[in-house]
């Protein structure tokens, strides 16, 4: 049973060994990540010259599960922008939080401004 959604910030936390990865090592597993968190996490991991399997050996040890982007996800995803959009969130954080909202799960995430984040998903930070 999966027990959190992690968000991007989540798992580069855990490859870059940031401020947070224990937590998420603790709470992350057999949790859930939407396809789109997934791919930037991986874009952002490369910009700073993590390589590719890094990630997915980090995304490995969670034993995560790949929550695709569909329809219904679009959906959440889109009616979380008036909630969203003053604290300039987006929309990858979107699809991590219609991901959450979808599964009835929290989040894990290390982007503070999501505290103040009121869309009837619980955000719980790692740092």
């Amino acid at each position: 049973m999966s027990r959190v959604v992690l968000d991007t910030s989540a798992l580069l936390a855990l490859c870059f060994a940031e401020n947070g990865a224990k937590k998420v090592a603790a709470r992350g597993q057999d949790g859930l990540m939407s396809a789109v968190n997934y791919s930037e996490a991986i874009a952002k991991a490369t910009d700073y010259g993590l390589p590719l399997e890094t990630v997915k050996r980090a995304l490995a040890s969670l034993k995560l599960r790949m929550v695709p982007f569909d329809e219904e996800h679009a959906v959440m995803a889109a009616s979380f922008r008036p909630a969203t959009r003053k604290l300039h969130v987006s929309f990858a954080d979107r699809a991590c939080l219609s991901a959450a909202a979808v599964a009835g799960l929290p989040v894990l995430t290390g982007d503070r401004k999501w505290a103040k984040i009121d869309c009837g998903v619980e955000i719980v930070l790692i740092r």
